[in-house]
């Protein structure tokens, strides 16, 4: 019995240190340091740079080659990369300029480690690289220190100047405001956020892409837009200043600071409302907006009355589901029949892009809610309207949205992580 039982312990600690290696090996294949569990983007590896131009071709030659904003254009990518850090000094990520004919028109953001996301956001304004720069410059300068641009996942961008062992940080986007004791008191949180990003599938989905595996087999590209979208036109155009027109509305255009604040998910409403009265089915849905689209005072007459009904929060609207009802609502009051389309599938990546699709197959804009938040950044706890859906043959999303009367275009899996809190805290929501 003795001889039996050591035999028997031989083999159970045999078969424990096969399971312990099969173990460490799975995790180092996935890419993630077992033996310190470190997600630091200190711990990661890092693209070079020719693999960095190389997601940025794929890209000029996917989702931007028959974009509304870039279709005609002949891009490339300078090789002047504006490098992004996380709160640590770890590269994280490049701001890439987009060049047409050597003149910079945008950029794209843009990885810069092995496990994190290919690609961020696509920005098509002139010289938005240039400006950050010249702040950058400027900043660092006033301080005598060095500078750096961090970015904060998913879209914000700040400038940190770093004088005599002391950190500062400020908000280009809002006129350099200080934003200093933000950051400081959600570093912790940031930090975690920045880890959270490191993931097995973002990993895969880089290899693939530079290894070109993915192939038209296994994937079919798809470009799902609303009717404006596809004739290569503008989403509710509001001529705001002379000959110059938006694209959707803007919370800015409301006349108090809080409604300013707050005002995102009725403009949102605005939006959807304006676009089937007067695009999908005047017929049908004409009582829902009664004006001139082209109008700023009877665009921003059409937001105050939505704003009346949603009557956002202190933190705004952050409910889908009273969105919706107070939506339906407004159009019941107008004689209107309008319904939100609800959705029982589990909240995945791929169910909620069905969903996406679905609204603009029907030429029904998609409201969407971003629950991140740790400032006032405009895209966090924040309302878009979204117009397009876009997949190409290397599994690259992207969603192209109405925000601030501004067109911009965003990484789905990116925006996805943002509305971690489901169908209704968060997500997405059409009407017919």
């Amino acid at each position: 019995m003795k001889r039996i039982a050591e035999s028997l312990g031989v083999i159970l600690i045999k078969k424990v240190a096969l399971l312990a290696v099969a173990f460490l090996f799975l995790f180092a294949s996935s890419g993630v340091s077992f033996a310190s569990n470190d997600l630091s983007l200190g711990n990661t590896k890092l693209l070079k740079q020719a693999d960095v131009l190389k997601i940025v071709q794929t890209n000029l030659e996917g989702y931007m080659k028959n974009d509304l904003q870039t279709h005609d254009k002949k891009l490339t990518a300078s090789k002047d990369f504006v490098p992004l850090y996380d709160l640590d000094h770890n590269l994280f990520a490049y701001m890439v300029p987009l060049l047409e004919e050597g003149r910079e028109i945008g950029y794209i953001t843009v990885g810069a480690i092995e496990d994190g996301y290919a690609t961020y956001e696509i920005n098509i304004q002139d010289k938005a690289v240039s400006e950050i720069k010249a702040k950058l410059k400027d900043k660092a300068a006033k301080s005598n220190g060095k500078g750096e641009v961090v970015f904060i996942p998913p879209l914000d961008y700040l400038i940190k100047v770093s004088d005599q062992g002391q950190d500062f940080y400020f908000d280009p986007a809002k006129g350099s405001m200080d934003v200093t004791d933000k950051v400081k008191q959600t570093k912790e949180k940031l930090k975690e956020d920045f880890k959270r990003i490191r993931k097995v599938e973002n990993k895969k989905h880089i290899s693939d892409m530079l290894a070109q595996t993915v192939t038209t087999a296994s994937v079919t590209q798809e470009d799902v837009a609303l009717t404006v979208e596809r004739n290569y036109g503008m989403f509710v155009p509001v001529e705001y200043t002379t000959n110059t027109y938006s694209y959707g509305g803007d919370q800015n255009w409301y006349d108090t600071t809080t409604k300013k604040d707050r005002g995102c998910g009725p403009t949102a409403a605005a939006n959807l409302t304006n676009y089937l009265a007067k695009i999908k089915d005047p017929v049908k849905y004409g009582k829902l907006y009664v004006g001139n689209t082209n109008s700023k005072t009877d665009f921003v007459a059409h937001m105050d009355k939505l704003y009346s009904y949603i009557d956002p929060g202190m933190f705004g609207e952050t409910s889908g589901t009273d969105f919706t009802s107070d939506v339906e609502r407004f159009a019941r009051d107008r004689g209107v029949a309008l319904k939100g389309v609800t959705n029982s599938a589990s909240f995945t990546l791929d169910n909620v892009a069905n969903y996406i699709k679905a609204g603009l197959n029907i030429n029904s804009p998609v409201a969407t809610l971003n629950t991140k938040k740790w400032s006032d950044y405009e895209y966090e706890w924040h309302w878009m309207t979204i117009t397009k859906y876009y997949r190409d043959v290397n599994d690259n999303r992207w969603i192209a949205v109405s925000t601030w009367g501004q067109r911009r275009s965003i990484d789905y899996r990116v925006h996805f992580d943002a509305m971690a809190n489901g169908w209704v805290m968060g997500g997405v929501m059409y009407f017919q």
